[in-house]
């Protein structure tokens, strides 16, 4: 789906090669959650053998699990928090228009409440909010 940004003559313009940064960054917001609900138990970061106890040896397992879990949440709640403050009565239809390959038309058959113009403002805001908080 090919997106039209906002004209320079709008107050949300943003550069062009910005404004790919940011759509490739919503695009990506679906592989985040899959990986939030997929990323292993940090708990069986020690293995156990017959003879004695195994671990990573010196690279802690878990702490680094910790750390991708709390980066991936992180941009998770951007992209929330973002479309939250763009609008916060169409922010679920902000996240699902820009992070899933729907169009305005898919969204409003969906019954988004609200018409395309609106959106395609608000959307633009959120870009523009998005692009400076990445």
């Amino acid at each position: 789906m090919k997106y039209r940004r906002p004209s320079k003559n709008n107050p949300y313009w943003i550069e062009p090669e910005l404004y790919d940064t940011v759509v490739h960054f919503c695009r990506c917001y679906p592989l985040w959650l899959k990986e939030l609900s997929t990323l292993p138990d940090s708990s069986k970061a020690i293995t156990y053998d017959k003879d004695r106890v195994q671990t990573s040896g010196g690279y802690d397992v878990t702490s680094a699990l910790a750390l991708k879990r709390v980066e991936v949440e992180r941009k998770v709640d951007l992209i929330r928090t973002t479309a939250m403050i763009a609008n916060s009565e169409i922010w679920e239809w902000i996240v699902k228009g820009t992070t899933e390959n729907y169009s305005v038309q898919d969204l409003i058959q969906q019954g988004m409440p609200c018409s395309r113009s609106y959106y395609s403002k608000v959307r633009g805001y959120f870009y523009y909010l998005l692009s400076k908080r990445i």
